[in-house]
């Protein structure tokens, strides 16, 4: 007779058999289950405790308020960067462009006070009236050029005026981009 038969056979005659097996296979299950749980209780108390910081909620572009992106949220000490806000300061800005679940930091952020907090450090801002509007936001990265010679390789839209836009560019750049600017003969490129 086959062996698993003789097994069933002898299950069918004896419930109490089945039934003791059943509850040693749970037992196991419990066990193991158990176990694993420990496990993961273990990995988590070995990253350390949990820290407030701010996230963005949604992506948001340079100038948004950062009481409108930002919503507080724990995460473990050792994924929090040191310059983690906590907090909101208070009417501060985005510096830079920022996505959805982003943990914001001192430098994505500025202080209020239009334009100027959006300058980078050793960089200047010069008005430009474009000869052919770009369409450029605050926020974007451009290429000057006039003549048909870049001028700035590297600008950055940090305002937008009624006839025209403001960008900073690097120091050295900016008294070329200002003369070009004088004459509306400035063209922006992505």
């Amino acid at each position: 007779m086959n062996p698993l038969a003789r097994v069933r056979l002898a299950l069918a005659r004896r419930p109490a058999l089945y039934w003791l097996a059943v509850a040693a296979v749970a037992a196991v299950a419990a066990v193991a289950v158990s176990a694993a749980v420990a496990d993961v209780d273990d990995a988590r108390r070995a990253w350390g405790d949990d820290r407030s910081v701010l996230l963005a909620a949604r992506d948001a572009v340079p100038g948004e308020s950062v009481t409108a992106v930002a919503t507080a949220a724990a995460r473990p000490d050792p994924m929090v960067p040191p310059a983690a806000l906590a907090e909101v300061p208070a009417g501060a800005v985005l510096r830079q462009h920022v996505t959805a679940g982003e943990i914001l930091v001192r430098a994505d952020v500025v202080a209020p006070g239009g334009p100027v907090g959006l300058i980078p450090a050793g960089w200047l801002a010069v008005p430009l009236a474009e000869a052919v509007p770009s369409g450029a936001a605050v926020g974007d990265h451009v290429h000057v050029a006039s003549g048909g010679v870049v001028l700035a390789a590297d600008g950055l839209v940090v305002g937008v005026l009624s006839d025209g836009v403001l960008v900073a560019v690097p120091a050295d750049d900016a008294p070329m981009v200002a003369a070009a600017g004088a004459d509306a003969t400035v063209l922006l490129a992505p």
